[in-house]
């Protein structure tokens, strides 16, 4: 990744043990998060805080680095997804800059997405803008690693059917 841009951190490593991998991690994400307090189109970013029982961290967190396992039926650590986690605030803080794609996309759900995808580096953070507690904010949904042609392909689909 020789030429990425200059807002962009380096990934993160993630060999090791999960136990020291977590900590390192989350202590990015609350840097990004909850003490960097980013904004999207003049919105407070926001997450989901929900912390399951028995868990430690929140699930907007956990969306972060972990993606479903369909035979399992849980959320498995997706190293891709975790290493990346770095870039997720800077995207959303540089998201006019060129070498990221933006667009809006009316899901099958009826809610309208953002997507900004950072193509050159297979990389996809996705928001929805939201009214909560009276204020307009910006949703964080997911950001993770675009891992295959497959996905590729249907994010390209989705940017040709995009509202704006």
């Amino acid at each position: 990744m020789s030429n990425r841009p200059l807002w962009l951190p380096e990934i993160l490593s993630v060999d090791g043990e999960w136990e020291d991998i977590l900590p390192n991690l989350y202590f990015v994400f609350e840097k990004d998060f909850p003490r960097g307090h980013p904004m999207y189109d003049n919105r407070p970013v926001w997450w989901n805080r929900t912390i399951r029982p028995g868990e430690k961290y929140e699930e907007g967190f956990w969306h972060l680095i972990t993606r479903s396992d369909k035979q399992t039926c849980s959320r498995l650590l997706d190293p891709r997804r975790a290493e990346r986690l770095p870039w997720c605030a800077p995207t959303i803080l540089h998201s006019d800059a060129t070498e990221i794609q933006i667009w809006d996309y009316s899901e099958s759900s009826g809610r309208i997405r953002t997507y900004l995808w950072l193509q050159d580096y297979d990389y996809l953070v996705v928001l929805e803008k939201r009214h909560q507690r009276g204020r307009a904010i910006a949703f964080l949904i997911t950001a993770y690693y675009v891992d295959g042609e497959r996905t590729r392909e249907n994010l390209r689909r989705k940017f040709q059917k995009r509202l704006t």
